[in-house]
């Protein structure tokens, strides 16, 4: 049982590593998937060690991902609303630009940046984080306005909605990013599409007239 037990962890432990070190190559371009994996073992590795050596691991592992939860919420409410403004399409050649170390295209944004969901992002999570509410593991500045009650998921929810929402009517994204359609809900903005230079940059999405497919 014991070594039915390690080989069911180790494998799920293994395919947690290659999607966390998938997606941290994603993030940080310069990283190759071997760089990006072998930095967060090492760093899951360190925070196993400290969990189970210098803190109370349970409470610790408890409080982390509930505060995790918080954090990453508010971005999938950023992405669902993202994929709901722009009615669900996405242009799959342009959304490889990261992937091939390439720079340009239409989701280029603020050199490689969308701001308006980053800032939507991080603003809520702060604010999750505030009204977080764990007695005996994590009080928020703000974590006792409820009577006790944790509502930090729901603030930080709600804090994506409307602040993702507001910026892309304040701040419009490029008419490119949406789809033949337009957009739903949002406004736009008529600016040319950068082009895609790098490796193997010949091709339509170095064009930078190329808005949208016929």
């Amino acid at each position: 049982m014991c070594l039915l037990a390690l080989i069911g962890g180790m494998a799920t432990g293994t395919t947690a590593l290659y999607g966390t070190g998938l997606d941290f190559s994603s993030v940080f371009p310069r990283l190759s998937r071997v760089q990006a994996t072998l930095l967060v073992g090492a760093l899951s590795i360190g925070f196993v060690f400290a969990g189970r050596f210098g803190l109370d691991l349970v409470r610790s592992i408890s409080a982390f991902a509930t505060v995790i939860i918080t954090c990453t919420t508010p971005w999938m409410v950023v992405m669902m609303l993202g994929y709901w403004t722009r009615r669900g399409w996405y242009d799959p050649e342009a959304l490889q630009v990261f992937n091939r170390r390439q720079r340009g295209g239409r989701y280029w944004f603020a050199h490689g940046w969308n701001w308006r969901g980053v800032t939507a992002w991080w603003v809520s999570a702060l604010t999750g984080v505030l009204f977080t509410n764990l007695p005996g593991q994590f009080v928020g500045p703000l974590g006792g306005l409820a009577n006790g009650v944790d509502i930090g998921l729901p603030v930080s929810l709600v804090a994506a909605a409307v602040l993702f929402l507001t910026l892309l009517r304040l701040f419009p994204e490029p008419r490119a990013v949406y789809g033949p359609e337009g957009a739903r809900l949002a406004r736009t903005a008529d600016v040319p599409v950068p082009p895609v230079t790098g490796p193997g940059d010949e091709g339509a999405l170095s064009d930078p007239s190329a808005t949208l497919p016929a």
